[in-house]
């Protein structure tokens, strides 16, 4: 017991000490872009075909929200504070922003979809009319982590590796347009806790300009899942404030179907997975840096 107390005591003279003796005053700026690419059950279609009567029909994918969230590959875009721990900034602490948006090279889909109507004998009938669908997933990141860069003091070339802690805002945008004229949205988004783990070769270009290429992993939804089952809660057109439904549950949705149609179904969700990686370049920023020392000008005298 006393020899842990001992470790334990150790270790924390030891950390606090390195931080005292830290040397503050490399601060750096990346911003960067790069293309992500959906994983697990991020990944799908949220559009799919059928049959009505005779006639093929286009009508939302009875997987979106319930098995996947029809992610597509997207754009990524991010921007990073770091500060060194040490002397030769080999270990920094990281604040961090991204935002990536899925689907970004989809373009929207047309087709035909059946519509209710009440014929003239009031008879319940379908007719087929034009439909246009368009669709979105995003997520909004806000991190802090740790960044190791054990080559760093040279001040040339170095390798890196991170991990960060983040709250991830993830949501989705379905559009349906009817007779290319009036649209109808449903959006759905929550506030999820996840991680993300970073590694990548940064190297210097100039006096306080670097670039840095690398791959990010994001674990986006480890925390607070949820399905929200009440029937207000329902997803359907109009409505901007559904809910993410990842966790393994049932809930309401109507926007299902081959028909255009405004009952609501209970569907069941499984438990999902919202993953994603990103290969990115980006430009490093060291401020403050200090200014480059002048030589002194040395010339002949004459005698």
């Amino acid at each position: 017991m006393k020899i842990k107390k001992l470790q334990i005591a150790l270790l924390v003279f030891l950390l606090s000490n390195s931080l005292v003796n830290a040397q503050f005053d490399k601060p750096q700026l990346q911003l960067g872009a790069g293309l992500n690419n959906p994983y697990d059950d991020l990944k799908g279609d949220y559009l799919e075909t059928g049959i009505l009567g005779s006639n093929y029909v286009l009508m939302v994918n009875s997987n979106l929200m319930t098995n996947n969230y029809g992610g597509k590959n997207g754009l990524s875009f991010f921007g990073k504070g770091k500060i060194n721990f040490d002397k030769y900034s080999t270990i920094r602490g990281v604040f961090g922003l991204s935002y990536n948006a899925f689907n970004t090279f989809e373009s929207a889909k047309n087709g035909n979809i059946g519509v209710q109507i009440i014929n003239i004998n009031n008879e319940l009938d379908t007719v087929l009319t034009s439909v246009t669908y368009d669709y979105n997933f995003s997520a909004f990141s806000i991190g802090f982590g740790l960044e190791l860069a054990p080559t760093s003091f040279t001040g040339l070339f170095s390798p890196y590796f991170g991990a960060n802690f983040n709250a991830n805002i993830l949501g989705g945008e379905l559009s349906r347009t009817e007779n290319r004229f009036d649209s109808v949205k449903v959006s759905f988004s929550d506030l999820r806790l996840g991680v993300s783990f970073d590694a990548g070769v940064e190297a210097k270009v100039s006096r306080g300009i670097g670039l840095a290429i690398g791959l990010r992993y994001d674990l986006g939804n480890l925390l607070l899942k949820n399905t929200n089952a009440s029937i207000a809660d329902a997803v359907e057109y109009g409505k901007r404030s559904g809910s993410l439904n990842d966790e393994q549950g049932r809930f309401y949705s109507a926007v299902y179907g081959p028909v255009l149609t405004s009952v609501r179904r209970e569907v069941a969700s499984k438990e999902k997975k919202i993953n994603w990686g990103t290969a990115y370049i980006g430009l490093n920023i060291d401020l403050f840096s200090p200014p480059s020392v002048k030589k002194p000008k040395t010339g002949k005298t004459n005698k």
